[in-house]
């Protein structure tokens, strides 16, 4: 899953500036990635 969330530039480079910022981040990349068939 890290590997296929690093495709995100958000993700990979950690540019949210709070905790809670970059974990939204990672839940909507994460869901994103769940849903893509």
């Amino acid at each position: 899953l890290w590997a296929r969330l690093k495709e995100w530039r958000a993700v990979a480079t950690r540019y949210e500036k709070t905790a809670t910022s970059f974990l939204a981040v990672i839940h909507i990349a994460a869901a994103a990635d769940w849903i893509k068939p």
